[in-house]
């Protein structure tokens, strides 16, 4: 879960919040990627990279398909750290869940 995996700041502090965004970027991913590759993985699944709502940290409450969850950095971000990966031999696996989307209340009349 890219939220719950590593801050950007390297920060370590507890969570204060579970219910909302913690903090973990896909800079924070990139920065730990030879502490993966290390471990002997050679792949690593992220939570789904689109535009979610508010509290969608897990990446299940799609809100903007067109768009990057900027809780997780930019699409630049995006690249550098697939790029980074692949340049040390690990797969990055997107989490798409087409069927997923945010909570849109009750009110269905």
């Amino acid at each position: 879960m890219t939220d719950r995996f590593a801050r950007t700041d390297g920060s370590t502090s507890a969570c204060t919040s579970l219910s909302n965004y913690c903090g973990g970027t896909f800079k924070g991913l990139q920065n730990h990627l030879d502490y993966i590759a290390g471990m002997g993985f050679d792949a690593i699944w992220i939570s789904p990279v689109i535009d979610n709502s508010a509290g969608g940290y897990h990446g299940y409450w799609a809100r903007n398909w067109n768009a990057i969850n900027s809780n997780f950095g930019s699409a630049d971000e995006l690249k550098a750290f697939v790029s980074a990966a692949h340049a040390k031999g690990i797969w990055v696996m997107v989490d798409v869940v087409a069927n997923h989307v945010a909570p849109i209340g009750s009110d269905f009349g």
